[in-house]
Parts: structure tokens; sequence; C-alpha cells
């Protein structure tokens, strides 16, 4: 079986426990786990991520001490934040919460690709 999916046999056998442990895990051996709940991005942590220059552990310190406010959910975990932040924001978004303008536009793909050949005008 294994060989004629181009797995390795210990995929399949890691495949078949998880079919056991959660139907839907049958229906698409390999797909990873979607939970309902995922963490995403919203506006706010945007905000924070611009007011903190990129830093996560900071977005994270300060989604934390509006919790103990009272002023919102306990934020997922550092490694969860990252993942999100990794996932929906685009390279351009990050580099530029950390670079600013400057270094978004580097992964701007407008005039990319245009330089000048020769040097002048013929």
């Amino acid at each position: 079986m294994a060989e004629s999916l181009e797995v390795t046999e210990r995929t399949v056998w890691r495949w078949l426990a998880a079919a056991e442990r959660d139907e839907s895990a049958a229906a698409e051996p390999g797909a990873r786990a979607q939970s309902r709940d995922r963490f995403s991005v919203t506006p706010e942590v945007r905000r924070l991520l611009a007011l903190w220059k990129g830093n996560v552990a900071a977005v994270h310190r300060e989604l934390i001490a509006r919790a103990v406010r009272g002023e919102g959910e306990p934020p997922p975990s550092i490694p969860t934040l990252h993942r999100a932040i990794q996932r929906d924001l685009t390279p351009g978004e990050r580099a530029g919460l950390v670079g600013g303008e400057w270094a978004a536009r580097k992964h701007d793909l407008f005039l990319g690709r245009c330089h000048v050949v020769g040097g002048g005008v013929g």
C-alpha cells in the first residue's frame, strides 16, 4: 500500500491510527486536522503588530495584559500566534511591520522586473 501511494510504511500506519481515532481522518488520509476554532489574525492583532513593529512576543504580552484587565479573551500561545501570523499575513505585510514601507515594497511585484539596460537613452 505504501509503495503504491508513494509514502513510507510508517506514514500508512500513522494514517490508520488517525482514522481509528477520528472518522473524518479516514475520508482524507494525510490531511491535517482542521479545528473550527482555529486562531486567526484579527484586526486588533494587526494593529498591535503595527504598534510593536512585528514583535510577536510584545503583542502576546499586550494581549495577556488586556485579558487580565478583562478587556478580551486569553490569547493563544506564542507558537499559535506565530503560525497564524505566518499563515494570514503576506511576506510583504510581515516585512512592512518590521522594516516599514520600503521593506514591504521589496515584496511588491509592481515594476519588480523593470530595470535600465545600457545606462542611457540611445
